[in-house]
């Protein structure tokens, strides 16, 4: 409740017993008055380019207690960064009862914090947030990988000529070696993107155990260039474990169908430690392969009808074994080229100048298997006579029908294209080779009409 000297209003912080402030007054047990004095803070922003809010705060409460923590955030205008990061300073606080600072810092945005206490007098402070931007430049942009090193511009305007530098650094002992050494100069480029001619990373060596075991070699490269924000981008090259050479033999027990295949095969195995081991120390995978010849009607191997020309078993080699497995029989035959002809060639109207279209033809081949499969060809020679009896170069080109589960196919469709003479062909007069695929194989058979 108010408290009076005559008609005058004893204001809060004037009551006092000789010079100290009464800060709390009872009757009985019952509070008649509590001492209280306000606060105000005002905002100046002083930074050009960006906001803040600078409205006024006001409160009032106990002195020594807390009032309410409260933020402003910074932004800066569009199109522009901080230059100089903002930085806030006080006035008017000779109680020091205000605490501020800048926090979430980023290029374009930081958030001013106020907390404090309420003073033992009406007090009046001025927080003053300085800084600098500047317009925000657009950037050179630097990727670099192990065999890379690219320019290029966020904006996708042309690069020009700009400034580069290359430098190596190595961490974990050792030394860095090889790679497009320590360097620097100028690039031209009338595109957005550039990359360095023969880039290369440097690699790993030396250290501990001489071998480059443990130690990381650093190829990092900037770009620079008036108007812009510079760039750079860095590829690392740790040292591995050493890698050594398991070799291993091949001698078959037995090879009834004469394929040919390797006597000696090698592996790779890394050692288990930066120390380098000794082959064998652990096994790998190799692979016994034996081949035999594609050519037409010689031996194959696989299940009839899907031949292979390669047999391969996967083994496991620790560098002192020489493997005795045996290589199996033939299973089939190779398709053979001669095998398959024409019964009847295209006697239809002719469709377009110097083509004969849609005519049918039937084939059949010879294989041991009644599920292979024959698909599109690829264009065979042939020639025909025009009406005027000169001779045409034309191709012929068989379209296989969906019966691939047979030794035969029928009611496909034949084109063959000529080039020249007076633009009609007698079909009568065409002669040449066709060609269907064998799905399985993807081998080429013949077709002679």
């Amino acid at each position: 409740m108010p408290i009076y000297k005559g008609s005058t209003e004893v204001t809060s912080g004037n009551l006092r017993k000789g010079s100290t402030n009464i800060e709390n007054g009872y009757k009985e047990t019952s509070p008649f008055y509590t001492n209280t004095n306000g606060i105000t803070i005002n905002f100046i922003d002083a930074i050009s380019g960006a906001t803040m809010s600078t409205t006024q705060f006001s409160s009032v409460g106990v002195p020594g207690a807390s009032f309410s923590s409260f933020s402003r955030t910074i932004t800066v205008d569009s199109g522009r960064i901080f230059s100089t990061n903002p930085t806030v300073s006080e006035s008017g606080d000779s109680g020091n009862n205000v605490t501020t600072s800048i926090s979430s810092q980023t290029s374009t945005s930081a958030v001013l914090n106020v907390s404090g206490t309420y003073p033992t007098s009406g007090t009046t402070v001025t927080l003053t947030v300085n800084g600098a931007t500047q317009v925000q430049l657009p950037n050179l942009n630097v990727s670099v990988s192990n065999s890379q090193a690219t320019f290029s511009t966020s904006d996708s305007a042309n690069l020009g000529t700009f400034n580069y530098s290359v430098s190596q650094s190595v961490s974990g002992g050792g030394s860095c070696s090889g790679g497009t050494q320590p360097t620097s100069g100028t690039f031209t480029s009338n595109s957005s993107s550039y990359n360095y001619p023969g880039f290369s990373a440097g690699y790993p060596a030396g250290g501990s155990f001489g071998n480059g075991c443990g130690v990381t070699c650093t190829s990092s490269v900037s770009a620079s260039k008036s108007g812009y924000n510079s760039g750079s981008g860095s590829f690392s090259n740790t040292g591995s474990n050493p890698v050594v050479i398991n070799t291993c033999g091949w001698s078959p027990s037995s090879n009834p169908s004469g394929a040919a295949y390797n006597t000696s095969f090698t592996c790779g195995i890394t050692c288990p430690t930066c120390v380098t081991c000794a082959p064998g120390t652990s096994n790998c995978n190799i692979g016994l392969l034996a081949t035999l010849s594609a050519s037409p009607g010689a031996n194959a191997f696989g299940s009839v009808g899907f031949p292979s020309v390669n047999y391969q078993q996967i083994v496991s080699c620790n560098s002192s074994t020489t493997f005795t497995n045996a290589i199996p029989a033939k299973a089939t035959n190779w398709p053979g080229s001669g095998s398959i002809s024409i019964t009847q060639i295209p006697n239809n109207p002719i469709s377009g100048n110097n083509a004969v279209t849609g005519g049918t033809y039937s084939a059949s081949w010879s294989y041991p298997s009644s599920s292979i499969g024959a698909s599109n060809n690829a264009a065979g020679l042939s020639t025909c006579q025009d009406t005027a009896g000169t001779t045409l170069t034309c191709t012929t080109s068989l379209n296989a029908t969906n019966n691939n589960n047979s030794t035969s196919q029928t009611g496909g469709s034949i084109v063959i294209q000529c080039s020249g003479g007076n633009g009609t062909i007698n079909p009568s007069t065409c002669t040449g080779t066709a060609r269907l695929s064998v799905s399985q194989t993807g081998e080429q058979v013949s077709a002679s009409y």
